[in-house]
């Protein structure tokens, strides 16, 4: 059964650590280790060379029956064109470090934390743009007034604002307005100022 799980973990992560693999199911490392490294020698879990984040390399895993989405990764076949807001709670975070090995980008949950030593925000959600987590923002809904409240918005600090990105995540954010019935936006703060006046403008 642990190998099962282990295998859906490999395939639903695409491309990870081994270990990943073990997080992604909540399963415990001690238990899964040997059988992590028996699918490997199996070549059920395939090694490659990836390149991280921060430009390092490590070894990682793919499981064989993705490999032919590899290499349409790789010949450009596949292509990242969507932005959209996601859930602290998305299974893209079940795999412990892997947002900062992929992406530079740390995905914390911040709810439980006394409010004056939060970084983010009471429920951040993270913003994924084409292939890149560009920032994320902290709503509240007013659902009264019809309003949502941006108590936070942030752009990591490496990102560059261009039109069509500006474009797609109005898009997203209206999109976000009509599924919770609301019909104005109010950004409160933002460490991106220029960012959310181009947004608020095209909203």
């Amino acid at each position: 059964m642990h190998r099962f799980w282990l295998e859906r973990g490999a395939k639903a992560l695409g491309v990870c650590e081994a270990k990943h693999a073990a997080n992604y199911t909540h399963m415990k490392l001690t238990p899964a280790r040997p059988i992590i490294n028996k699918l490997i020698k199996e070549k059920v879990f395939v090694e490659i060379e990836g390149e991280l984040a921060d430009g390092s390399t490590k070894t990682l895993i793919i499981h064989r029956d993705n490999m032919h989405l590899l290499q349409q990764a790789a010949d450009g076949e596949i292509l990242a064109k969507r932005t959209t807001f996601l859930s602290p709670f998305d299974s893209l975070w079940w795999a412990q470090g892997r947002d900062i090995q992929f992406w530079n980008f740390e995905q914390t949950l911040e709810a439980y934390k006394p409010a004056p030593i939060r970084k983010w925000g009471y429920f951040c959600l993270p913003i994924l743009h084409n292939d890149r987590l560009i920032g994320r923002f902290d709503p509240k809904l007013e659902r009264k007034k019809g309003a949502l409240r941006l108590k936070n918005l942030h752009l990591e600090p490496d990102v560059v604002v261009t039109d069509e990105m500006v474009a797609d995540v109005s898009e997203t954010m209206r999109d976000f307005l009509k599924f919770h019935e609301a019909t104005d936006v109010v950004i409160e703060d933002s460490t991106a100022p220029d960012f959310a006046k181009q947004l608020q403008a095209a909203l």
